[in-house]
């Protein structure tokens, strides 16, 4: 009997935090609260290797081949354990991104195979030619490259799932148009729990002294992985513009290659006082920073698909800076800005940290909630 969603995802949260991980995840894991039945299949990490259940899911980590990457070895490998274990009993695979190219070779009519499109190749080029670093610049050769085995590979999944406007809109547009059908594009978008992240039953006071902070302090956050494209050295030069500082300070959680850098850059501009790197944070601490944040910075260069921490930020009711070429919808607690005109933003942020953040709403839309977005999922794969 052919009853299983098998899900194919080079990294999960397991690897370390990242927007494609989480929304792997927590699709795999709403489908499964759905009554589907999901297997999910991963590279190894420290920890796991081999088949676990994990939240009650089924989740084959595979070992000897690259952790959290695309490999040779990872295709191949993906593909032998599909096909001694799954083949005969799954009836739709979920590549996350082009974790199943290795298992196109394996497709039938008995199969659905559906892809989840998190960015296009030509977007992340174009993101990189803009961020202007010598290393962003030399490897955007490599988005070219995958853009070609996108055009390979794209129309032989008989869905593509857009998880945001932008890419969508990206999907049925020249050069993709030409090679995807737009009857076969699906726009999906990001869902968050909003039952996590929420504006309601919050004890800012217990969670200031939970990870003391003042009660009088104004608290800015941004949370991204620390790259270059993330732009959270505009954050923090933007931060530098603020006067006066004494009550504010800037939280900046995420982990990422960039971080040295930006540690540098906050000695350089005296902020080292001002500035707390947190990490990266569980779920729960994210929410809890949120809750006491009088705005969320995402000054991104990057073309973003649909982040989710825009998403939680709008779920908790949390004012947001971002940059004015993220896709995201409409609301007036979102300012769409330049990300590099502090002489304009610094007097939005002023504003935003004049407020009082005691009673805010959510304002996120029902269709950017992981109970939404579940639902359209499992309708199109069960």
């Amino acid at each position: 009997m052919r009853d299983e969603i098998v899900i194919i995802s080079r990294s999960l949260p397991m690897h370390g935090l990242g927007g494609m991980e989480v929304v792997a995840w927590d699709v795999a894991k709403s489908l499964h609260l759905q009554e589907c039945k999901v297997k999910v299949i991963t590279t190894h990490t420290g920890r796991y290797k081999g088949l676990h259940k994990i939240d009650g899911i089924d989740v084959y980590f595979i070992e000897n081949v690259k952790s959290g990457k695309y490999s040779s070895k990872w295709w191949l490998k993906s593909r032998d354990y599909f096909q001694r274990n799954h083949q005969q009993s799954c009836k739709t695979v979920l590549s996350v991104s082009t974790g199943a190219y290795g298992l196109l070779p394996l497709k039938d009519n008995k199969i659905k195979f559906v892809i989840q499109v998190h960015g296009t190749a030509l977007g992340e080029f174009n993101s990189k030619i803009k961020t202007r670093t010598l290393k962003s610049i030399l490897t955007s050769p490599k988005n070219l490259y995958w853009f070609l085995k996108d055009f390979v590979n794209y129309p032989k999944f008989d869905s593509v799932i857009a998880i945001g406007e932008g890419v969508y809109k990206d999907l049925i547009s020249k050069p993709y148009s030409k090679f995807v059908s737009s009857d076969n594009v699906k726009l999906i978008s990001n869902g968050i729990d909003s039952d996590l992240f929420n504006s309601k039953n919050k004890n800012l006071v217990d969670i200031r002294q939970k990870y003391n902070i003042h009660e009088n302090t104004k608290v800015l956050l941004t949370a991204c992985r620390l790259h270059p494209q993330k732009g959270v050295e505009n954050g923090i030069r933007l931060f530098n513009e603020i006067s006066p500082k004494e009550n504010c300070h800037y939280y900046i959680a995420g982990d990422g290659p960039d971080k040295e850098r930006l540690l540098k850059l906050c000695d350089e501009l005296k902020l080292k006082d001002k500035v707390t790197f947190l990490g990266s944070l569980t779920h729960q601490e994210l929410a809890d920073f949120l809750s006491i944040s009088h705005a969320f910075i995402f000054l991104t260069n990057r073309i973003e698909g649909l982040p989710l921490n825009t998403l939680e930020a709008a779920s908790v009711g949390v004012p947001i800076l971002l940059s004015k070429h993220v896709n995201l919808f409409s609301s007036e607690h979102i300012y769409l800005v330049d990300q590099i005109n502090n002489e304009s933003n610094v007097g939005i942020l002023n504003r935003l940290l004049s407020t009082d953040i005691a009673d805010r709403q959510s304002y996120i839309p029902e269709e950017f909630t992981l109970t939404y977005s579940g639902k359209k999922y499992k309708k199109l794969l069960d």
